[in-house]
Parts: C-alpha cells; structure tokens; sequence
C-alpha cells in the first residue's frame, strides 16, 4: 500500500481522490460538482483524469445513481487513507513549525543554567512573546557554542564574560548584550569557631585544597586570579567540576576553597555554612551576556533581541 500511495503522490493531485471521495458518497454528479464548488462538466474531468491514471473506469455511468465498478471499490481504502494521511502531514508541519516559531532556543554553561537563566526567563516572561524555551549545555568548549550559534543550532547564547581578561567571540561576528553582573567569591566552610578554615591573604606553608572549575570555555577567570593576587600560595587541585552546585556541595563538606558565584553562594553565606576566604574586595566581578548571531534576522528572534536590549542592566550588588 505504501508504494502505491507514493505513485498516487507522483503522478495526480489530491483534488482528485477528493471528488472520487465525495462522488462516492453522494453518487450523484451533478450534487458531487456543487460541492466541490465546480461545474459538472469540470467535476466530470477530474474524475476521467483520475480513471485515465488508473486505466480503469471508477464509476458505472449508465447506473443511476453512480455505482463504483470493481476497480473504484479497490480505490476507496486507499483513497481514503491517502486523503487522511495528507491532510495529517499538512498539520503536523504547521504544528511543528509553529511550535518552532514559539521556542527560543539557548547554549548556555551548567552553571547559569542553574542560577541564572530560570529567574531571567521569568523576568522577560511579560514582554516576549515566546512560550517555550530550551536550554542546551553540552556544546563542550567556546568554540562549540561559537559553532552553534554560528550554524543557527541555537538561537542564542548566554555566557559568562570577564571584561578584564577575556571576550567571547573576539574572533567571530557577533552580537552581544550585557544582561547582568555576578560576583565569583572565594568560599570555604568554616571551622569550629565559625572562622575561615583558610584566609588566603596570609602567608602560609600549607598547601590549599583547591575546588576546581572544569571548563575547556577558557572564560573562567580563577586561575589568572590565583596567579595574579596570590602567586606567594600553594594551591592542589582536589576536585573538578563543570557544575558549581557540586564545587558547593564538596566546600560545604569541607573538601577545600573554592570560587562560586554569590548568586549561588549568598543563602549559605548568610546562614554561616559557608564564610568568604578572602575580602569582598578581592572578589572577581563578571559580566553574563547574551550573544547572537547577527546573521539570522528572522522576525521571532529581533523582537526577543529589542525586548531584552529594553530591559535595565543593574549592576551587581551584596545582598
């Protein structure tokens, strides 16, 4: 049945199977016409141009009323099915692209996925028009995501930028708007005391545990910290991640120092689970911008760019 349904496609229009469908029903040509908004003489060609594909007659003409021959009984299941399943095709494409036009699709780190990305998408809720959303983290490094936002596999992507050390895309054509400011802050858990299990500012011959962050993006600022501000200390990588919520849980344990985002760090911060290993004025302060390419100008993704290029950028600030 399959390949027959596929000569049908190749060889005749649909409207055809239609007026043999509502011939059949009605058996009448003059009533099949009228509701096929045509003339009988334009109805009656149709359904001889559907009988010349065939190479039989469909239809008994000399019955009254029009009665299918053996060849129009073997045509109506696959009449039938053939009408059905195009109309079916019709609307699951017009689903999907509608369902298409509606999502917005975003590359973003593990980590802004998790603290940043949920409260921002509620935020813009209001003004967008966009009601589904997809948030895709595994493009490994900054060249994947680069490459993804390139080839329009995302539609845009939010990242994390150090205004002194590093800028996304630098190499590539695109377009960038700042949407916030994060702290990343030293944290450890304390010791029996509530003070610091270590304070980096003081010199010692101990070896700091260090939790790292895992990331082939080069856009994490921490080690040219380390270097830049405590080049006199020893640090041991203990334990890598790409997600902060796991560096969390491993300083909460009591694994090591580690730098997170305050965004993440400020309810522990506040109920003394965790204390700062150095002063607020050491912290790192980045930038979290969205990137898009200017390439793909599609109408969906310009209204999402002028509502979120309307939105107040407030800087960032300790709650």
């Amino acid at each position: 049945m399959g390949r027959q349904f596929f000569e049908l496609v190749n060889a005749m229009e649909l409207k055809w199977l239609e007026d043999f469908l509502a011939l059949y029903t009605c058996r009448n040509f003059h009533i099949a016409a009228k509701q096929r908004n045509v003339s009988q003489p334009a109805f009656s060609r149709r359904i001889q141009s559907l009988e010349s594909w065939v190479k039989q007659p469909l239809f008994d003409r000399n019955a009254r009323p029009a009665t299918l021959t053996l060849a129009g009984k073997k045509l109506i299941p696959l009449a039938q099915e053939l009408v059905r399943l195009s109309y079916q095709v019709r609307e699951d494409i017009a689903l999907q692209t509608e369902n298409q036009e509606a999502k917005i699709r975003f590359a973003t780190l593990n980590t802004l996925a998790q603290s940043f990305m949920p409260t921002w998408l509620k935020q813009l809720q209001p003004i967008i028009s966009a009601e589904q959303f997809y948030v895709d983290t595994g493009f490994g490094d900054l060249t994947g995501y680069l490459d993804a936002l390139e080839n329009n596999d995302v539609d845009f992507f939010v990242c994390y930028e150090a205004p002194e050390t590093f800028f996304v895309g630098k190499d590539r054509i695109v377009s960038s708007l700042k949407l916030a400011e994060d702290a990343l802050i030293p944290v450890v858990k304390p010791d029996a005391d509530g003070k610091p299990t270590w304070w980096l500012p003081n010199p010692t011959s101990q070896t700091i545990p260090y939790l790292c962050t895992r990331t082939e993006i080069s856009i994490w600022p921490v080690r040219e910290h380390i270097k830049k501000h405590y080049s006199d200390l020893e640090f041991k990588t203990v334990y890598e991640s790409n997600i902060a919520t796991a560096l969390k849980s491993m300083v909460l344990e009591g694994f090591g120092v580690a730098w997170i985002p305050y965004s993440m760090a400020s309810e522990e911060l506040s109920s003394g689970q965790l204390v700062r290993a150095a002063a607020q004025e050491t912290d790192i302060i980045v930038d979290i911008k969205i990137y898009r390419n200017p390439k793909n100008k599609e109408p969906r993704l310009d209204r999402f760019w002028q509502a979120v290029a309307s939105q107040e950028v407030l800087p960032f600030r300790y709650v």
